[in-house]
């Protein structure tokens, strides 16, 4: 893999719970589970994150990755931020997504069933910028 920057998105186990991304824009839960949808994964790796959008520009960050277990399982193309106010998650961003299915950036970080991934030992961090630096 060459030296193109993602943000990759460790996702844990599902968790099922309605959460507004948008107004009027729900998601049926947070993390993966085998078997679900696009929608839903890409809806539960794009919100909500402790994350600087400014710093991801400024990075020339155009994609994400999710990960579950080490393995990647989507990439999705970045668009637009939206920043939570007023909750118990205020200050945190989500962004709008379209899923790469096929095609060059598909097959460099996800393929036909998924990359392994190898974190540096002790990162808890869900949100990482890759490769690290």
């Amino acid at each position: 893999m060459d030296a193109e920057r993602v943000l990759m998105i460790r996702l844990g186990h599902w968790v099922a719970a309605s959460d507004e991304i948008e107004p009027g824009s729900y998601r049926s839960g947070v993390g993966y589970r085998d078997g679900m949808s696009h929608r839903e994964l890409v809806d539960s790796m794009r919100a909500w994150w402790r994350i600087n959008p400014a710093r991801v520009e400024w990075e020339g960050i155009q994609h994400a990755v999710a990960v579950h277990q080490g393995i990647t399982r989507i990439v999705v193309e970045i668009g637009d931020w939206t920043q939570l106010q007023n909750g118990p998650l205020d200050g945190r961003w989500a962004f709008t997504a379209t899923p790469i299915t096929s095609g060059p950036v598909h097959d460099k970080w996800v393929g036909p069933s998924g990359r392994r991934i190898h974190f540096q030992k002790g990162n808890q961090s869900p949100v990482l910028y890759w490769p690290p630096r």
